[in-house]
């Protein structure tokens, strides 16, 4: 019954945890969706104002060319001929401001081309309208200047007939005053010649009076219907006046720019557009650059390493060691699930605890730390330490097996007095020796050989005989002879005799090692009495360039670097 109402509580709770994480998902989408929506519906109105804004602008600046080249052609035309543009250009104006926009506010929403047409349409109206309205305005001076032109002639040709009448009647009244003066009396006598012409006289001063103060009065009221209206300046459009038309197009931009800042979108999609090219330059250069290395690598490096002098190790100890004794042809596994090994009196085991599966209850164990004193950060990063160590006072049969892993064999490799053999100690697990004399150990760097460099395995351990070696190896451990040349990867190699050749060759094949599949370079060994270690299926360097984790990566090749 408790472990129905556990399994329905774990059902209830994974779903129901499940049903809220739907629930945070969908509203964190549904947010930024609409925070995505309002930012490329700000983009967009910003994008449709600014074209409709540069689009009025160049209109405008048509339009006020050709209104400037209209108009000043008609600075000498006559007053009909201006009345007649200037009223079409108000019938112009008041079909411009009669005509309506389309409403924006249907459903649904129009397009965002449908946005700009409608903005870009309005800022040419409002171009238009303003275009014209300075055009009518100019018109309108220019045709009072060109009315006040002709009244001024009229008054000045008015004056002039006033300034002719008024001479005739002076011209009378001297007249009169000389015919007076010569005829004092006659010119009173009725009858005389004298009283006659007098009195044509005054008959035609009378009427040139009339004539005087007719002119006059004509000329006052044409000097008062007589403006003084200069004609203008040649037209020019107000640039000014033309662009705070648009001020309305400008303050929505500018509005809708500060909306959009708002917007977290926004204020991070200018620094991540600033440093995407460089970003999008590191990524290529991530992807090019280890294969520009590796091809390197492959096509130049390595082939200078293979025709390189062989490393060797006994030239270099100045000693001739043994060669190990070999098994038959075909028959190279020497490695076991178990292995049974005879302690002879005078001999110690050193084991690893966990592989030491079955011993006689007479043997005396004891733990021993490291294996080598004088090599402990060796022991300590091979894993030797806290070893169990066995002596029996007779012969005994210890059996060893790898308990904590069912892929690991065990091999026991002997060495016979005056043989020696490069090992690393990550495969080693145990030895069996002489209690009473040391560990025969000696380490050697080769920090001249470009093999030693390019495998980064620059230290070399080396164990003598007589000592027996107990190997580990996951699914097996084989020893072959090097004979005329033999290839084998790298992470496979466990040892190889001194008298062995050792250097480094090529992959066969480019692909898989750019693709990460096999190391640059394999393992060669040359010698005819000259054997090689390895195991089958080697878990260190399983994927040659990759690792776990940095960390571990890292510790493999110091690790390499140490011979361990």
């Amino acid at each position: 019954m408790r472990q129905l109402l556990t399994a329905v509580l774990r059902f209830l709770l994974r779903h129901a945890l499940q049903f809220a994480l739907f629930i945070v998902i969908l509203l964190a989408g549904r947010l930024l969706l609409a925070d995505w929506r309002a930012y490329s519906a700000g983009s967009e109105a910003v994008a449709a104002l600014g074209l409709a804004a540069d689009n009025a602008d160049s209109h405008g600046t048509g339009l006020a060319e050709a209104a400037t080249a209209r108009v000043n052609a008609l600075a000498h035309a006559s007053h009909a001929a201006v009345a007649a543009r200037r009223t079409e250009v108000q019938a112009q104006l008041a079909a411009l401001r009669a005509r309506q926009q389309a409403s924006l506010f249907t459903l649904p929403l129009p397009a965002p081309d449908t946005l700009a047409r409608h903005a870009q349409d309005e800022a040419a109206r409002r171009v238009e309208i303003e275009v014209l309205a300075q055009e009518a305005r100019y018109l309108s001076a220019l045709q009072a200047a060109i009315s006040g032109e002709d009244a001024r002639q009229t008054l000045a040709r008015l004056h002039a007939q006033h300034v002719s009448a008024y001479a005739a009647l002076q011209g009378n009244l001297r007249q009169r005053r000389q015919l007076e003066a010569l005829h004092p009396v006659a010119a009173r006598l009725p009858g005389s010649d004298a009283h006659a012409q007098l009195s044509r006289l005054e008959g035609e001063g009378q009427r040139l009076r009339e004539i005087n103060l007719q002119a006059y009065q004509a000329w006052l009221a044409q000097r008062a219907r007589t403006s003084n209206a200069a004609r203008p300046a040649p037209f020019a459009i107000d640039e000014q006046a033309l662009s705070g038309v648009l001020a309305p197009v400008q303050k929505a931009i500018a509005a809708s720019e500060e909306q959009l800042a708002r917007n977290w979108i926004a204020r991070w999609r200018a620094p991540v557009m600033d440093v995407a090219p460089t970003a999008a330059l590191l990524v290529l250069s991530a992807i090019l650059l280890p294969a520009a290395i590796k091809a390197c690598f492959y096509f130049v490096l390595a082939p200078v390493a293979s025709r390189l002098e062989p490393l060797s190790i006994a030239r270099a100890l100045n000693v001739t060691a043994s060669a190990l004794p070999s098994p038959p042809d075909g028959q190279s596994r020497i490695s076991a699930v178990s292995q049974a090994l005879q302690l002879q009196p005078g001999q110690r085991m050193l084991i690893h605890p966990e592989y030491l599966q079955s011993s006689p209850v007479g043997t005396h164990k004891r733990t021993q730390w490291l294996l080598d004193w004088r090599f402990p950060l060796t022991s300590l990063a091979a894993g030797m330490a806290a070893l169990t160590r066995l002596e029996s006072d007779t012969a005994a049969s210890v059996t060893i097996s790898a308990s904590d892993d069912p892929l690991l064999e065990v091999a026991v490799v002997r060495l016979p007095a005056g043989s020696a053999l490069v090992f690393q100690p990550r495969g080693l697990v145990g030895l069996v020796c002489d209690a009473d004399q040391p560990l025969a150990i000696s380490s050697h760097w080769r920090l001249g050989s470009l093999h030693a460099w390019l495998t980064l395995q620059l230290r070399f351990i080396v164990f003598r005989g007589p000592v027996t070696l107990i190997v580990r190896g996951c699914r097996g451990v084989r020893l072959e002879r090097a004979g005329q040349g033999r290839s084998i990867s790298q992470s496979a190699t466990l040892g190889f005799t001194t008298d062995v050749l050792y250097s480094t060759m090529r992959s066969e094949t480019f692909l898989p090692y750019l693709r990460g599949r096999q190391a640059l370079l394999n393992d060669r060994f040359d010698g005819d009495n000259g054997v090689y270690l390895y195991e089958e299926t080697p878990r260190h360097g399983k994927q040659p360039g990759k690792a776990g984790s940095w960390f571990e990566g890292f510790t493999d090749a110091i690790l390499k670097v140490f011979g361990i």
